[in-house]
């Protein structure tokens, strides 16, 4: 007798033992989520398991899960209830509790009423020119396919919800493509929704393009046409943010080298036109024209305070000059003075050095006089030049200042007199 009650005590032990394993406290709650139709888009799907995930935690943490076991039903029934009120778009079709210190649920669910079929992506540049806006779209490629990997599949009614979501996501993804913009997002929910971003310019942005045309090899009037087309071509960067032009610096000059290439002036003449680019508020494009052989001037000029018993205060001018090598040139120019019909002849000589200093002689045929002269850069839009004369003993210096690519002011004292030049160059 005592054996069976000391082997009964030792069962009943072992069980409740069991009992006490199997009935343990909840302790974590994890969530599965599957659609029963269309696959749930990866953003939505994360949304509804977190809230899932929240009703579950409010049910079933701390709860003993043998509990949960012999009321599974009314479980069921109550999570059931709370997740078709949160879920708006969504049904649910079936779950599975399986109870234990870590408790898993397993939610299918049914979309109701309609579906986004389709997505249509537009960006609105508002006022951006077209070459801005080829830009700005060769950073947002597939973009739209993101915003159709979100949206596509997921009920028209639950976009009430998952609105702020999409958009957030998006609106991440643009600003990493395009720092220099602000997305501004707009969703209109239908089986076909559209979604349009407003691309927003951050400051500062360029404002002005201008073309300048460099160099003396040959007539700057020759580029008029090019320039101008230039200029217009891109001032289709006005608009667009600085940071985001010096992030497309290369491309830009890219397109500017095959540009300026195919221009009529460049492939006739078989010039070598180097483009640079300034960028920032105001940006500049400098076409630096440079021929291996020849150099090709011409322009006038008119002098204003000089001592007008002078007849040469206004001429005509022509330059034509035979480089040989990079430093050596040796030309012939011609100046002509409608005020007295004369002519002065002057061929000569000159030395380019790597600074850009040039060195020369010069013959005169008006009063058959010999020259010295030197020409010195002094940066920017500012030359001084000297003149000797050696023939009559007198000397003349010149301060020049460029004011674009066709004007030129200079400044002139010699040994007599004192005076202001206006240069025009073609």
């Amino acid at each position: 007798m005592m054996k069976i009650r000391t082997y009964l005590l030792t069962v009943f032990a072992v069980c409740a033992s069991l009992s006490s394993a199997i009935a343990a406290s909840v302790e974590q709650v994890t969530v599965h989520v599957a659609s029963v139709e269309e696959a749930i888009p990866p953003l939505v799907e994360k949304r509804i398991a977190a809230s899932i995930q929240t009703v579950g935690n409010h049910v079933f943490l701390n709860h003993d899960s043998g509990d949960i076991v012999s009321r599974h039903e009314e479980y069921e029934r109550t999570v059931n209830d709370i997740i078709n009120r949160v879920l708006i778009g969504y049904t649910v079709e079936s779950i599975s509790i399986h109870p234990g210190s870590r408790t898993e649920l397993d939610v299918r669910i049914r979309p109701w009423g309609d579906t986004i079929r389709n997505v249509r992506f537009a960006v609105d540049y508002g006022a951006l020119p077209k070459m801005g806006q080829e830009l700005v779209d060769k950073d947002l490629e597939h973009a739209g396919d993101m915003a159709e990997s979100l949206l596509i599949g997921l009920p028209v009614d639950a976009l009430d919800w998952a609105n702020g979501a999409v958009k957030s996501v998006l609106e991440n993804e643009l600003e990493d493509r395009v720092p220099e913009f602000y997305p501004h997002i707009v969703i209109h929910g239908g089986p076909e929704t559209d979604i349009t971003v407003y691309m927003l310019p951050k400051l500062p942005v360029v404002r002005n393009v201008r073309v300048a045309i460099k160099g003396d090899d040959v007539p700057k009037v020759i580029f008029l046409s090019a320039r101008n087309q230039l200029e217009r071509t891109y001032a289709g960067l006005a608009g667009l943010p600085v940071a985001f032009v010096r992030r497309h610096e290369r491309d830009i000059a890219e397109a500017l080298q095959g540009d300026v290439q195919r221009q009529w002036v460049v492939k006739n003449y078989g010039l070598h036109v180097t483009p640079s680019l300034s960028l920032g508020e105001d940006t500049a494009i400098d076409l630096t024209s440079q021929t291996a052989f020849y150099d090709i001037r011409g322009g006038a000029y008119i002098d204003a305070g000089r001592d007008h018993s002078s007849d040469d205060d206004t001429a005509l001018m022509a330059h034509v000059g035979r480089k040989i090598g990079s430093h050596h040139e040796v030309y012939g120019a011609v100046k002509f003075m409608p005020s007295s019909l004369d002519w002065n002849f002057m061929p000569g000589y000159f030395y380019r050095f790597r600074s850009g200093t040039q060195a020369g002689y010069q013959f005169e045929s008006l009063d058959d006089s010999q020259h010295l002269w030197l020409r010195q850069p002094l940066g920017g839009r500012w030359t001084l030049r000297y003149d000797r004369d050696l023939t009559h003993d007198d000397s003349e210096v010149g301060l020049h200042y460029r004011v674009d690519d066709y004007v030129g002011l200079e400044y002139i004292v010699s040994d007599h007199d004192a005076w202001l030049r206006i240069i025009g160059y073609l």
